[in-house]
């Protein structure tokens, strides 16, 4: 199936002149065969547009890859562009003058939930059932996947890709500090703070000044999640099977926050580092003992965050640590979405059969993993272990890099084992393998039974509120938030008891029964189609299974 871009480039004048021909007969939501077209049926698809299209290599509606997917695609596709960062509105002038493309590609939950509420996609079941080969069998092997697609009616709407479950954010030690001080993993709220303080204060650097911290990031940044995701502090929560709402574990979070600033083991000023660059670089820097980090790309930490400690600080060791049980449980870190919704079919398309055929192609493993890595021989080479490795950087900067919005439907893993995280990194370079080494430690680390201390499930499997609800909710939160954040350094004029008296009088001014009360609705309607953390887990035993089974 894949062409070599030698084939591709000679082909490309044709394939030029054939595109032209066709755009007079393709446009809006027409669907409609051009005369003498055999069995190819013409249709339109959104494509983002990140503005990151090199100089020399067209348009993101017109250029090589849209070439290659005409040329090897089941259909003539006509690309629309919309705005990465401004979907929501791009397409609602498209469905509102009627010319929204037949297939719309969109992250976005919400935005695809208001195209449902307008009665603006298409259901899908007969669809598949009757005209899908490659994401039918894609939805046999995961039901996950058919089960997040179905909407309030009971019907299938979206369809999606499956992705690597694996922990979002890492929460690291310095190990060589706890040995030099003869120091243990903290496992409570008690030694964690214990932890922080002897950081702090015995000099675990070795150079004779008090400027090390216990802990970093506090209250912005990466490591302000490590609390929510340590005390389950979320306004939407799970209980016995049901849904909590509210301020929920919030007053216990901040305590041990205000403890840890009281102790002296955060930087007193971290009110003014509001996105947590400083704590970052106090991190990068080897001045924080314990710090959490985003590491959903964790090729990409290695390669900077990991690779910049190891340079400044060659003697520092991170080890990656459980979240520490508090008084209101134990709990796990973020995973990743596996089962990830990412595209619709507009319900006055015309031709839904050739549109099925194209999501069948883009779902195809052989043309996701060319998005991803080009043509062999071109961009990339087999290593050793028969997965590909980039072997002309510059080319495939300037040739595929900026392609990745073209396989929205590509689920990485059904390629085997190359397409697994830990096989992407270059353990050739010292900071790869390390990174290797903490992804496979933070994998065994939260990847338990325990309870995600996300609340419900996963932000992209949550509803979306109506929006007036979510107007009130955004400005209750927030206000609520405040309010804890100013009982951290609040000292005796401002306690935290205080502040969970203020906003719990917030929440219930500011919309919280009404809030409540259409979670709590939803909940009793839908549960049975949510697939919650207990979902994934089973999804992660699947995909390790599979992966054991390919090496």
């Amino acid at each position: 199936m894949a062409l070599t871009m030698k084939a591709w480039m000679k082909s490309s004048l044709v394939l030029g002149l054939i595109g032209g021909l066709l755009a007079g007969c393709t446009g809006g939501s027409s669907g409609e065969q051009a005369e003498g077209e055999n069995s190819r049926g013409n249709i339109t698809s959104t494509i983002y547009d990140r503005g990151a299209v090199p100089s020399g290599m067209g348009t993101i509606e017109d250029n090589m890859w849209s070439k290659w997917i005409n040329e090897n695609g089941p259909a003539n596709v006509k690309y629309t562009a919309v705005p990465r960062w401004e979907s929501q509105s791009k397409l609602n002038v498209l469905f509102a003058s009627g010319s929204a493309p037949d297939l719309i590609f969109e992250f976005g939950t919400p935005i695809r939930n208001t195209l449902f509420n307008q009665k603006q996609l298409m259901p899908l079941d007969d669809l598949i059932e009757n005209s899908s080969v490659e994401y039918k069998a894609l939805m046999e092997k995961y039901p996950q996947l058919k089960k997040a697609g179905i909407k309030s009616d009971g019907k299938l709407y979206e369809v999606g890709r499956m992705n690597e479950v694996f922990p979002l954010t890492s929460f690291f030690i310095r190990e060589d500090w706890l040995e030099k001080l003869n120091l243990e993993v903290p496992t409570n709220e008690e030694e964690m703070l214990a932890v922080a303080k002897a950081f702090t204060e015995n000099d675990p650097d070795g150079n004779g000044v008090k400027d090390t911290y216990g802990i970093g990031g506090f209250q912005f940044g990466d490591t302000a999640g490590l609390f929510r995701y340590m005390y389950n502090a979320n306004f939407v929560n799970m209980e016995d099977g049901e849904v909590v709402v509210g301020p929920n574990h919030l007053k216990e979070a901040t305590s041990f926050k205000r403890a840890l600033y009281e102790a002296g083991v955060v930087d007193k000023d971290f009110l003014t580092d509001k996105d947590g660059a400083k704590a970052k670089q106090d991190f990068l820097n080897g001045k924080i003992g314990m710090y959490a980090a985003m590491t959903s790309d964790y090729t990409g930490f290695a390669a900077k965050e990991l690779d910049t400690l190891m340079q400044n600080v060659p003697e520092a060791k991170l080890k990656v640590i459980p979240l520490p049980s508090t008084s209101v449980g134990q709990y796990t870190m973020v995973w990743n979405n596996p089962v990830q919704m990412t595209a619709a079919i507009n319900a006055r398309t015309k031709n839904p059969e050739a549109a099925m055929q194209y999501i069948d192609f883009l779902t195809k493993t052989e043309n996701g993993r060319t998005f991803k890595n080009g043509f062999e021989g071109t961009h990339y080479t087999l290593n050793d272990q028969g997965c590909p490795r980039i072997s002309d950087q510059e080319k495939y900067k300037q040739e595929i890099s900026w392609a990745g919005d073209y396989a929205m439907l590509y689920s990485r893993l059904e390629e085997g084992k190359c397409g697994y995280t830990e096989m992407l990194f270059s353990e050739e370079i010292p900071s790869q393998k390390e990174g290797l080494r903490l992804f496979k430690e933070a994998r065994e680390v939260y990847m338990t039974d325990l309870p995600v201390g996300e609340g419900v499930t996963h932000s992209e499997h949550m509803p979306q509120l109506p929006k007036e609800l979510q107007v009130k909710f955004t400005n209750v939160s927030t206000a609520i938030n405040d309010i804890y954040t100013r009982s951290i350094i609040g000292g005796s004029k401002y306690t935290v008891e205080q502040a969970a008296i203020d906003a719990q009088k917030q929440w219930e001014q500011g919309g919280g029964s009404e809030i409540e009360a259409w979670y709590k609705d939803w909940w009793s309607k839908e549960k049975d189609n949510v697939l919650v953390w207990e979902d994934f887990y089973e999804i992660y035993e699947q995909q390790q299974a599979d992966f054991e089974k390919s090496e």
